[in-house]
């Protein structure tokens, strides 16, 4: 006979939960959509549940078939990156412009990867929609990227980035992060949800915050930086000697070093050092 323990009636707790929320999601979609997943850490448990991903209008999704290729797609020169739609971006600097895209082979046809007016799009064709567990990926690998624009819910991802500026605007949902940067004047605007996450060296910086995304540079150093935050956003600054800050909403910003600061604050959000 099992001893009985704190353990099990916290297990049997959280299974019975996890089953009336599962049971809660099967009514929404197809049972065979999702999976539960109960994992035992020792002292404890924990219940969580993964579904597919959907993207475009009910009736005209497409089911993934499960089966993942990844096809290389040859594209044209471009200084910009736009991402219009639900996929990841990976993307590496190189010596020439390439793209892969990682998804169900039914899939992989509706990611569109072109490049009109110097800017390379990526986004599902026009009228298409899926439903997968898998979601699509595209690496991009860009010689001369100068400029990225995020109005989707896809993450964007760059382990390193090297260059003279680059401009950032994030719109959308989805977030970006920035393992390692290097350059001389680094301009962002954020005015959607997504997050940032950022570090290295820029060494002229300007922030523009309108939305509810919040950026972590705290790892991110240069001379000087100017920051406007009129939404809900938090700002969290590295080191600089410079700093010019005006704070309308209710967004914080946050800071190290001991720069020379000049501040005009007129919203609830307040201005602290680290």
């Amino acid at each position: 006979m099992p001893r009985q323990g704190a353990a099990m009636p916290k297990f049997k707790l959280i299974a019975a939960t996890a089953l009336l929320a599962f049971t809660g999601l099967s009514q929404a979609a197809d049972s065979n959509d999702w999976e539960l997943r109960i994992k035992n850490h020792g002292n404890s448990w924990t219940a969580s549940f993964s579904g597919p991903t959907d993207y475009g209008p009910a009736g005209k999704r497409i089911k993934g078939s499960g089966v993942i290729v990844e096809k290389a797609r040859a594209l044209r020169p471009f200084s910009k990156l736009r991402l219009e739609g639900p996929m990841n971006v990976r993307l590496s600097q190189a010596s020439s412009d390439a793209a892969r895209v990682s998804a169900d082979d039914n899939i992989e046809p509706l990611i569109d990867t072109r490049v009109e007016d110097d800017t390379l799009i990526l986004r599902l064709l026009p009228g298409t929609g899926f439903s997968t567990r898998y979601a699509p990926t595209v690496w991009v690998d860009s010689k001369n990227l100068q400029a990225l624009v995020s109005s989707g819910s896809g993450d964007i991802a760059i382990d390193k980035f090297k260059s003279d500026k680059l401009s950032l605007s994030l719109n959308g949902s989805g977030d970006l992060r920035i393992g390692l940067l290097d350059v001389n004047e680094l301009d962002a605007k954020l005015s959607g949800s997504g997050d940032c996450t950022v570090a290295g060296r820029a060494e002229r910086q300007n922030w523009l915050l309108q939305g509810s995304g919040d950026v972590d540079a705290r790892s991110l150093n240069g001379s000087s930086a100017k920051a406007q935050l009129s939404g809900s956003g938090d700002l969290s600054l590295g080191v600089t000697q410079n700093l010019d800050a005006t704070l309308q909403g209710s967004g914080d910003l946050s800071y190290a070093g001991r720069p020379v600061l000049k501040q005009n604050v007129s919203g609830s959000g307040e201005i602290s050092r680290r």
